[in-house]
């Protein structure tokens, strides 16, 4: 009797601590790059539903759409405000890694091979994307242009993106890459337009192109130029 009496003052006095205590949050808690895929959606007794972000509640509700125009909706007609996953792939919040082949054609002046070079061109990047469009990124490059016929040049440069609509799963843009070293003395330039297709939150595929700018030293120490074309259908992963 004694014994069931104590035991079940323990029982008692171990278990009113956890009745009491502040439930843990943390496995609720989404991270703040995944709450960057979430939106606020505003929905109207008409039914009307405006998807974008509330910035201001009270009398009036405002919400500011992706296209970053505002809609104004008076208290009375709010039927509801969630929040939902964007319906689209924002690249908010994330490093990108990504992976291009293709080929480059360049007309080349002043070197020891000068004239109409063409080849495999491969491209690796990595990138980081602060919200919004804009998206720059460190490029490692393998070209058919260069100094000796028949030669890969790598390269290394800085390159962006911006995106025309970063909040759609489509995505055309354009990029441009600063070829900043070479084997051969590189200097130049990449840009042009190109289409990215999100397949799912973290990966993409898409094609680029665009023209080509480059200067090139060979073994003499000549300085050649040359102007051409590049192509390349690319993956993207995200993370």
């Amino acid at each position: 009797m004694i014994v069931g009496i104590l035991l079940a003052a323990l029982l008692g006095t171990t278990l009113a601590p956890m009745a009491h205590a502040e439930p843990s949050r943390a496995g609720n808690q989404l991270s703040a790059r995944t709450q960057l895929r979430y939106q606020d959606v505003l929905t109207t007794r008409s039914g009307s539903r405006w998807r974008g972000r509330i910035i201001e509640r009270g009398e009036v509700f405002r919400i500011r759409l992706d296209d970053n125009s505002e809609v104004a909706v008076e208290k009375a007609e709010v039927a509801s405000v969630t929040r939902e996953l964007h319906p689209g792939y924002p690249h908010n919040g994330q490093w990108s890694a990504r992976v291009g082949a293709g080929a480059e054609i360049a007309f080349i002046t002043a070197t020891t091979n000068a004239g109409l070079t063409t080849g495999p061109y491969l491209e690796v990047a990595l990138a980081r994307n602060f919200g919004g469009g804009f998206e720059p990124e460190i490029v490692v490059a393998l070209t058919p242009i260069g100094p000796a016929d028949g030669a890969f040049t790598p390269e290394i440069g800085l390159g962006a993106r911006y995106y025309l609509q970063p909040n759609k799963r489509a995505k055309p843009f354009t990029h441009t890459q600063i070829i900043l070293y070479g084997l051969a003395g590189d200097l130049g330039l990449r840009t042009g337009p190109g289409f990215l297709l999100d397949l799912s939150p973290n990966f993409s595929l898409g094609a680029a192109q665009g023209v080509t700018l480059m200067t090139q030293v060979n073994d003499e120490g000549a300085v050649g130029a040359a102007i051409g074309y590049h192509f390349t259908v690319q993956a993207q992963g995200r993370f």
